[in-house]
């Protein structure tokens, strides 16, 4: 009897153990699978917390295209242009999102076996006031340009750009009560902070003309006197002066390819052949505080070497400046500009987009690069604001032919007013069409 009952006590301990084993088992499975669906990782630089982020915490991460698990975090540039969207983590951490490093920012980190859900999705350009996507590979409309390697500037213009791309892409935008169009969102220093913030920039549709449609003025005056340094040059100050004021007075122009003579321009409104200056509003919207790059480049090269030169420091024979501070311009201190060859370059799209970026400028008139691009002009040539360096009188061109050379100064083109818009100025609706354009408010 004794036996027996001791049998049955053993019996019961061991369904009692194989029980409890169960229960830890399914536990462990549990709390494994809820774990199944992240990765540990210590190599994110930017950290806020009290844990040893770098040493003995386990941050565990999963990474979501909505609502489809990733097997890992999307890379920078991806293919399927997939961008950060937001973030939920346990333990009251949060997560911030650095672009230009393309990894995330964990904060207020306290606790091991923190877990952390990364949501991707199809990325937008953070535009003020509206989050415009980013196009499809092949498509026109608005690409990323990254700057990670930038070896002739300092760090601050690492900043990843938004510029639009293509044949005709839907970048129309009303502004001074007429059609402009956005080159993009774009890096620029402001007299206001002294560092590189992010701009809208944009174009006039046409150019502004008393010979032809597409515009036709030298970059300074021809005879004697004449040179490269567009802070004294005679299209900064009609641009800033008479255009801007909606005035008349003096102006060069002449055909393309001539010497050029003085004229009267008139931009108030009264003359047919010339499109009337800015209205109050639009003159509201202009950054006046922006630092203009005027560096250049003694040849063409391609767009990612040319935007390094333009915001480097050199000038001719080091006697000209290398930037235009339109704040501290006296009288000419409006802030309209040029487009830059890079604007240029930047521009191009279809599928011949990566061939063309890689390309020198020169070379545009080739591979389809200038008919993918929105930013050449019909016809004619159009002036460009760096000048040359390595003599005292050119400046860059866009040919009729759609490369990027240089020409004299003295010599009159084609003039696209180009602006940035102050940080206050939104977009509040519109689709980018021509029939339907982007409205921008203060």
């Amino acid at each position: 009897m004794k036996l027996k009952k001791l049998e049955k006590n053993k019996v019961k301990k061991v369904l009692l153990l194989v029980i409890f084993g169960i229960v830890f088992l399914v536990i462990g499975i549990f709390i494994d699978k809820t774990f199944s669906l992240y990765q540990v990782s210590k190599s994110f630089e930017f950290v806020n917390g009290k844990v040893n982020y770098y040493g003995h915490s386990d941050v565990y991460f999963a990474y979501y295209n909505r609502n489809t698990w990733l097997e890992e975090m999307p890379k920078q540039g991806n293919s399927e242009n997939l961008g950060f969207e937001k973030a939920e983590c346990d333990n009251n951490t949060t997560v911030e999102w650095n672009e230009e490093r393309w990894a995330p920012i964990v904060l207020n980190l306290t606790k091991t076996k923190t877990r952390c859900t990364l949501y991707f999705s199809k990325a937008t350009a953070p535009f003020p006031g509206k989050k415009i996507p980013i196009a499809e590979a092949g498509t026109d409309g608005l690409y990323k340009v990254y700057h990670n390697n930038l070896s002739e500037l300092n760090s601050e213009w690492n900043k990843t750009e938004y510029r639009y791309a293509g044949v005709n892409p839907d970048n129309y935008v009303k502004f001074n009560n007429e059609l402009w169009r956005i080159i993009g969102l774009v890096n620029v220093q402001t007299t206001t902070s002294g560092r590189v913030e992010q701009r809208v920039k944009i174009i006039r549709t046409n150019g502004i003309s008393g010979q032809r449609d597409f515009g036709t003025y030298a970059w300074d005056r021809g005879g004697s006197g004449y040179s490269n340094n567009w802070t004294t040059s005679k299209l900064k100050d009609m641009l800033n002066g008479i255009y801007y004021n909606s005035g008349k007075g003096e102006c060069y122009t002449g055909n393309t390819g001539a010497i050029t003579s003085q004229s009267t321009c008139d931009f108030s409104g009264s003359s047919a052949t010339y499109p009337k200056g800015l209205d109050d509003t639009a003159k509201n919207m202009i950054d006046s505080e922006v630092i203009w790059n005027i560096g250049g480049n003694a040849v063409s090269v391609a767009t990612d070497a040319f935007y390094e030169k333009e915001r480097g420091t050199t000038a001719y024979n080091n006697e000209y400046p290398n930037v235009w501070t339109t704040a501290n311009d006296g009288t000419y201190h409006k802030g309209i500009g040029l487009m830059y060859p890079s604007d240029y370059g930047y521009a191009v799209g279809g599928s011949v987009r990566n061939t063309c970026l890689k390309a020198n400028l020169l070379n545009y008139n080739t591979n389809n690069c200038f008919t993918n691009n929105w930013l050449k002009a019909s016809n004619g040539y159009q002036w460009l604001l760096p000048s040359g360096t390595h003599n005292s009188i050119v400046a860059f061109v866009v040919y009729s032919d759609g490369l990027v050379g240089y020409l004299s100064s003295y010599y009159a083109y084609g003039v696209w007013p180009t602006v940035y818009m102050n940080s206050s100025v939104k977009i509040t609706g519109g689709s980018g069409t021509t029939g339907s354009p982007y409205i921008l408010s203060l």
